[in-house]
């Protein structure tokens, strides 16, 4: 298999009755990888044996098992991950395992905290019961809501305002007298989550 854009990438897979490649002539490859001059080569297999993996780290070559690349194609369609982010976990030299993953999952968990923050200002905006001035005046509502450390900046409170008061979601109002929700914090929610239902690709 070869991909050719956004990188031209050789893929190889590999199967044994075992189900583990044990040995892997990284050199012949390689020379696949040059001969159709890929950037990178990228070899899928059930699962590989140490010394492999070992072997993967000293050329331009990514090792990863069936069950890695079905976790991470798992997280792609929930989580909508960018090709650009899964490509460079992808094009790093070596073997592919759990350290890749937690990387992710790192990424994945800072997007999920910022859409709790979405739904923290709804709920501050319903409980301020009228307009809150400014963002930091929003984050101190949070502030005083929330038991966590982790409590969002001014900066991200607001940006995540403008979000909420772009017209595609519209739970939020701005005027001269600061910010206030438009409707309680349920329809709120299902109004940030019809999201994906409002932006539709124009059809050519």
């Amino acid at each position: 298999m070869e991909i050719n854009s956004p990188e031209h990438i050789v893929v190889e897979v590999k199967a044994r009755s075992n189900g583990r490649v044990n040995s892997l002539e990284v050199t012949n490859v390689d020379k696949h990888r040059r001969q159709r001059g890929a950037d990178h080569a990228i070899v899928v297999a059930p699962g590989f044996a140490p010394k492999v993996i070992d072997n993967a780290e000293t050329t331009d070559l990514t090792t990863i098992a069936v069950d890695d690349l079905v976790k991470l194609l798992d997280r792609r369609d929930q989580y909508a991950v960018p090709p650009e982010e899964i490509l460079a976990l992808l094009t790093r030299t070596g073997a592919f395992q759990d350290d890749r993953l937690d990387i992710l999952d790192e990424s994945i968990q800072d997007r999920i905290a910022a859409g709790e923050t979405l739904l923290s200002i709804i709920r501050a905006l319903e409980r301020a019961d009228g307009s809150v001035e400014t963002a930091e005046d929003v984050r101190w509502i949070v502030v005083g809501m929330e038991d966590s450390n982790d409590i969002p900046t001014t900066e991200e409170i607001r940006s995540a305002l403008q979000l909420l008061a772009h017209p595609s979601v519209g739970v939020v109002k701005q005027d001269q007298e600061g910010y206030r929700v438009t409707t309680d914090y349920e329809n709120g929610v299902q109004l940030v989550r019809s999201l994906g239902k409002v932006v539709q690709p124009s059809k050519k």
